[in-house]
């Protein structure tokens, strides 16, 4: 908010001004010391990534498995979690697979036995399939999305939370958790013409190296979206 709109909150402003203002008069970054009031950080990106849709997709920062889950788009994110400005279970699907996680778990940093997922290095290097075929991208968005249903209507009916859910079945090949994560993955592997005997991290590493001189020379790659999407501008 501007100045004028921002002391209409008459209790919350005076408290401001009174305790915030004289810090960030002192403060060498000429944005603070003028825009007093504000918070340093507005995440003004990512409101309005998040604006057109009725859901995204975010993982916590620190976590034993480092799952990503949808939530609600107006929901407020705090700095815990990572957010990823999509609302495509194909991105999901892709996320959620072993590819992914072998990436993840080579690029994180972690916190005693726990992940660390770094939006920098976990997400960010990450290199999506650059071809896979309409047919393919929606076998993939509709085996997540069942994996979803599942996972909520397990930890719903158990009362469970997903750490939990994920502790009890991942390693459990009986289990329809274990296998529908099977059947993404298999998934996934045919989306970037990985075999399932392939080096993953390596052949990633080489994937990520090839898109990035593309990039380097003004050619466009595909991101964290449907291949038959345009990316989004927030």
């Amino acid at each position: 908010m501007v100045l004028e709109d921002a002391s209409d909150y008459k209790l919350p402003f005076e408290h401001i001004k009174l305790n915030v203002k004289p810090e960030r008069e002192q403060n060498r970054e000429a944005v603070m010391r003028e825009k007093w009031w504000r918070f340093k950080r507005t995440n003004e990106a990512m409101r309005k990534a998040l604006a057109p849709l009725s859901q995204c997709f975010a993982v916590p920062r620190v976590s034993k498995w480092a799952i990503f889950i949808p939530f609600p788009s107006n929901w407020l994110a705090g700095d815990k979690s990572v957010v990823v400005a999509s609302n495509d279970f194909y991105v999901f699907g892709i996320l959620t697979s072993n590819v992914h996680r072998t990436w993840m778990h080579a690029q994180k940093s972690t916190l005693e036995d726990r992940t660390a997922y770094t939006h920098n290095t976990c997400f960010e290097t990450f290199p999506f399939p650059q071809t896979p075929d309409p047919k393919l991208i929606a076998s993939i968005r509709a085996i997540a999305q069942d994996l979803h249903d599942y996972r909520s209507h397990q930890m719903e009916r158990k009362q469970w939370g997903i750490t939990k859910l994920y502790n009890e079945y991942f390693h459990e090949p009986t289990s329809q958790l274990f296998k529908l994560h099977a059947k993404l993955d298999a998934l996934v592997l045919q989306a970037y013409s990985f075999n399932p005997d392939d080096d993953l991290l390596e052949k990633l590493l080489t994937l990520n190296l090839e898109l990035a001189e593309k990039e380097k020379g003004g050619e466009l790659v595909i991101g964290p979206w449907a291949p038959a999407q345009s990316p989004s501008k927030g």
